[in-house]
């Protein structure tokens, strides 16, 4: 089995347990990969999101996303994760 997805399947199995503003926060980077820290703010309040800091830190300390140079990221093994099998494998294993 690669690598990829072992560990991708240990993220979606933290990501089943989000609340529902946090799978918002995460589907939106499923959306988007990578979205610079300003934008990213701006645009989840626009999606009703209180406090996107704080939700985004938490998904960081999950490992769901990665901090960049100014800029949030999909953590590497999803991304190899939604490359190989499309965003809506990824939605299913959130609904399973």
């Amino acid at each position: 089995m690669e690598e990829y997805l072992v560990e991708a399947s240990k993220l979606l199995d933290k990501a089943r347990g989000l609340t529902v503003e946090e799978k918002r926060v995460f589907m939106y980077f499923v959306e988007n990969i990578s979205v610079g820290e300003i934008r990213a703010v701006k645009e989840l309040k626009q999606l009703g999101v209180n406090n996107p800091q704080m939700v985004i830190r938490k998904l960081t300390n999950m490992g769901l996303l990665e901090e960049g140079d100014e800029c949030y990221n999909l953590a590497k093994p999803l991304r190899a994760y939604l490359a190989r099998r499309g965003k809506a494998s990824i939605m299913k294993e959130l609904s399973s």
